[in-house]
């Protein structure tokens, strides 16, 4: 027979994890005993929630931003728009934000990444001094 204590060193150990974990394991089995409803929560990803979906404010600053910028915005117009010093303070931040992370917003806010397109008319064929010639 063997004990809690080994039981729970072995299963962490199998696992890869430490004498810790084996503590923990203990807790958590004690605990389960106790209360059948008291199971451990996992609060892996909850501390990764994006400032863009808490603070609408910030949401709406940057729409309106973009929307005054025209048809044509990238991620690199956000990333400068929060390096200004007024958004700065409103975002209690010292740094800016990632081009990458810019593109992770927009898409959230609905936009989507395109190429720019390249050819013959794709600048618009009718120009005057095109149709004139």
């Amino acid at each position: 027979m063997i004990g809690w204590i080994a039981a729970s060193n072995l299963v962490a150990k199998a696992w890869g994890r430490n004498a810790s974990y084996a503590s923990r394991l203990r807790h958590w089995s004690c605990a389960y005993l106790v209360d059948f409803e008291d199971l451990p929560k996992n609060d892996a990803g909850s501390w990764n929630t994006s400032v863009l979906m808490t603070d609408e404010d910030l949401k709406q600053d940057i729409q309106t931003h973009l929307q005054s910028l025209g048809p044509f915005v990238s991620a690199m117009d956000i990333v400068h728009f929060l390096d200004t010093p007024t958004m700065k303070a409103h975002l209690k931040r010292h740094k800016g934000i990632s081009e990458c992370t810019a593109q992770q917003w927009m898409r959230m806010m609905g936009y989507r990444l395109r190429k720019e397109k390249k050819g013959q008319y794709s600048d618009g064929h009718e120009r005057n001094n095109v149709v004139d010639y």
